[in-house]
């Protein structure tokens, strides 16, 4: 383990001691009391410590954090955002129903009436419970059966409820139980809860705008390029100062009417000093929305963003494999490695001819290119191409040294997970294989 991802899991780890600590010099005794309803008042406590240090680890996970983010990449942190999430919704349902217990035990009343009781005549409970009601709809609507079928923009707007019912229960947290009275925990609190809601307003607002307010980036031309794809070329001012890696992606916010939400695009060049530029296919709800862009729009961005560079290489020979608009980061990442003279093997598999783009500035790269078509009807009206599916066949016949290679697979969920399979069953380590969701 590494320095920096030693210090991140010391940091987390050390505050989960001392939520511990806090609720051992307080709570912790209630469970040997003796009276009624003690110890499920304690463990209530417990229970919404713990939610707020998981409200604090999900804001550090979608805090695009750089140093953090560039440890552990970006999608793998959205995955463990949704996996904490559900953890924190559990605490969540814990802290109240354990202390509503305890309580109307002590008090006689009905589980019912005390809840209301906390509701009416506890100061901020019913803000809090607020919050959880929201928290509840968020993770709900993230469920993935749910979140497939719903529009991003629609999903975008919904997540920014989370902002508000962390808003809602902050008031709540040190007025009672382990805080009471005790001013240093109290202090200790207030400061990791505003230290990371700092952290994330510097990083996901603050960061963006002072990039746009350094470059000023502008839509600069348009471009089809084919199989329902368009390139949006972006400029500015002191581009060479825009610090990028290729394979890199980017939360882009394009300013008018029609585009106002910020969706995630891989960079489809190497950096050049001259101009950004991202490709976009067609797809259904914003993205059919790209090919009206106007020269002249402003633009801002947020990032960059994802590990899937040549940093994170083992090997000093590469693999690199596309599957439709997945050529994106792909075909930046070949760019540079031809640039660097890097032994660099390219499988560009698309359903149809027209699908493969870029195929021109592929063809002036100086590695080795195999284009694959999906649409094994035209195999003999189309000569000079292969035809199915890339597969550990197709590779081991192309590539006979792919185990001494980084693989980097870019594409759709199954070609991705279907070849890590494969490639992990004929021996290469977890270490040589990247991959990464094409970003539309």
């Amino acid at each position: 383990m590494n320095i920096r991802r030693t210090i991140i899991f010391g940091v987390l780890g050390l505050n989960f001691v001392l939520t511990f600590m806090l609720w051992r010099q307080g709570s912790f005794d209630l469970l040997t009391s003796g009276a009624t309803g003690d110890s499920l008042i304690a463990y209530g406590r417990l229970g919404g410590l713990l939610a707020q240090l998981f409200i604090v680890l999900e804001l550090i996970l979608v805090g695009r954090i750089t140093f953090i983010e560039q440890e552990f990449g970006h999608l793998q942190m959205n995955k463990i955002h949704r996996l904490v999430g559900y953890f924190l919704l559990g605490f969540f349902f814990v802290h109240p129903i354990l202390l509503v217990m305890g309580y109307d035990a002590q008090s006689g009343r009905s589980f019912t009436a005390q809840f209301i009781n906390f509701l009416m005549n506890w100061e901020n409970v019913f803000a809090a419970f607020v919050g959880l009601i929201l928290f509840l709809g968020l993770t709900v609507f993230s469920i993935a059966i749910i979140r497939r079928k719903v529009r991003y923009e629609t999903w975008y707007v919904a997540h920014l409820g989370m902002y508000v019912a962390i808003f809602l229960t902050l008031g709540h947290q040190t007025e009672f139980g382990d805080f009471a009275d005790n001013l240093g925990w109290a202090m200790y609190w207030n400061v990791l809860n505003v230290s990371v809601l700092a952290l994330l307003f510097v990083y996901r607002f603050g960061r963006p705008a002072l990039a746009f307010y350094k470059h000023r980036f502008v839509i600069q031309k348009v471009v089809q390029e084919g199989g329902g794809v368009t390139s949006l070329y972006i400029t500015g001012k002191n581009l060479d100062r825009f610090s990028f890696k290729p394979g890199q992606f980017v939360n882009l916010l394009i300013l008018s009417r029609k585009h106002f939400f910020a969706h995630p695009f891989s960079f489809s060049a190497a950096p050049n000093g001259e101009y950004l530029r991202f490709s976009i296919k067609d797809c259904g709800d914003f993205t059919c929305k790209v090919c009206l862009c106007e020269p002249g729009t402003s633009v801002i961005i947020d990032g960059p963003l994802g590990v899937f560079t040549e940093q994170k290489s083992e090997t000093d020979k590469y693999l690199l494999v596309a599957g439709g608009i997945g050529i994106t980061p792909i075909r930046a990442l070949a760019e540079a490695l031809s640039r660097e003279g890097k032994d660099v093997v390219l499988m560009y598999a698309a359903r149809t001819q027209n699908d493969l783009i870029f195929h021109q500035e592929l063809e002036a790269f100086s590695c080795k290119r195999s284009y694959i078509l999906n649409d094994v009807e035209q195999k003999d009206q189309l000569p000079g191409y292969e035809y199915g599916r890339i597969d550990l066949e197709r590779i081991q016949k192309s590539v006979p040294d792919f185990a001494q290679r980084d693989a980097y697979i870019c594409g759709p969920a199954p070609m991705i997970l279907s070849l890590e399979g494969q490639l992990k069953g004929a021996g290469v380590p977890d270490s040589q294989l990247h991959s990464e969701l094409f970003m539309m």
